[in-house]
């Protein structure tokens, strides 16, 4: 039987950490250097200013929200509201019962979490509205519907996409696919070439429509930024101008994006524990495919299959380490929910890591079509008349 005192030392760190984020939620942002707040300087002054023109119109449309939720007066309450979503989206990642048994991985993963989230998201920013996305997407997968998932999260990129960042459009056409090819595969290498395949086609799209490679958006955005103080510009290797020069610089990237390598060589304390925690995110999806939980989990296959779209069109858009950690930011509780942990000898609890019974039924049958012996599977046959006939 498992210990019933409460809480345990887990709950307790879960309890603590979330208390304290809620306390400096509101403080934060008068400690936190001016190119974090880049953000929340643009909303306040268009909240102030309605008439101004930033040169990201979405910004109008963040205001906007920000207003209809009545938090337009109050910084300190949308950093509030900020971080209590982040908590709340945490606790459907990982349910309250099950923080006793994700040991130090779950702990450092939650206290990673919470930091991010002060640094990024306690403030007026366009990472709020990712972190509803997250929210949608951890309750979705809670539906025991695969319509219900399938329409709440894909619905969600495409309404994000239309209203905020218009990569969002490309993420909500991928998410199912990469699902779909989640679920119907065995060997986890034709994910890898499946993402592959992607950029390929991308490629392919953006010469076709845009004129131009998968990589150009990035170097045009960091064109005029060689000589400011951003230290982790990412840039695409040149290769040459054919579309398979330019698929191969996007793969490059997309291994540095994976393993930073960049980060790693800076000889920087602050830039080597960032790398480490980019390449560990990334290995937790990793687990979550090689392990088979992607295939056989109906949850995990939807979080990893978001998580997978999100770093592809990261890989063809973002222009900086430091954007890239802050995009991550809203989506650590979808990590956090594919992190293994313990089970125990009570019920499941329910969050995202624990199987559906639809999931436990199909896992089932696989197991006792696998462990039983095919003369067991075939049809009785009567041997004499005194024996009981198959039931039907």
């Amino acid at each position: 039987m498992t210990s019933s005192r409460f809480p345990s030392l887990g709950q307790f760190v879960l309890l603590g950490i979330c208390g304290l984020s809620l306390v400096f939620a509101s403080l934060v942002r008068g400690f936190l250097p001016p190119r974090f707040l880049l953000d929340d300087g643009h909303v306040q002054r268009v909240i102030s200013n309605p008439g101004v023109a930033p040169e990201d119109t979405s910004f109008h449309m963040l205001a906007g929200f920000y207003r209809a939720l009545g938090l337009d007066a109050s910084p300190a309450l949308a950093s509030l509201v900020s971080i209590t979503v982040l908590i709340i989206c945490v606790l459907l990642a990982i349910g309250f019962a099950d923080w006793n048994r994700v040991g130090m991985l779950g702990a450092g993963g939650l206290v990673l979490t919470m930091c991010l989230g002060l640094a990024y998201l306690a403030q007026y920013t366009k990472e709020f509205v990712s972190l509803l996305i997250a929210f949608l997407v951890l309750l979705a997968v809670r539906s025991r519907h695969e319509i219900v998932r399938m329409t709440v999260i894909v619905g969600a990129c495409l309404i994000y996409g239309a209203l905020v960042r218009p990569y969002w459009l490309i993420i909500a056409a991928l998410v199912p696919v990469i699902y779909f090819t989640l679920r119907r595969v065995r060997n986890p290498i034709v994910v890898v070439l499946a993402v592959i395949v992607a950029f390929i086609g991308l490629e392919l799209a953006f010469l076709l429509f845009q004129g131009e490679h998968l990589g150009a958006t990035r170097e045009m955005v960091n064109s005029g930024r060689e000589d400011a103080s951003v230290a982790t510009l990412i840039r695409n290797p040149d290769f040459g101008t054919t579309p398979i020069a330019g698929v191969l610089s996007i793969l490059v990237v997309a291994f540095q994006l994976l393993v930073p390598i960049t980060l790693f060589t800076m000889g920087s304390s602050y830039y080597l524990v960032a790398g480490v925690v980019i390449a560990m995110l990334w290995t937790l999806v990793a687990i979550a495919i090689f392990s088979g939980r992607a295939r056989n989990e109906r949850r995990t296959g939807w979080i990893a299959a978001l998580l997978i779209a999100l770093f592809i069109v990261l890989v063809i858009f973002e222009p900086d380490y430091g954007s890239y950690l802050k995009h991550l930011t809203p989506f650590l509780p979808l990590f956090l929910a594919l992190l293994p942990h313990r089970r125990s000898e009570r019920t499941p609890g329910r969050g995202v890591g624990h199987l559906t019974p639809e999931d436990t039924h199909v896992l089932a049958a696989r197991s006792t079509h696998r462990s039983t012996p095919k003369r067991l599977l075939a049809a009785p046959k009567e041997r004499n008349g005194d024996e009981n006939p198959p039931c039907h």
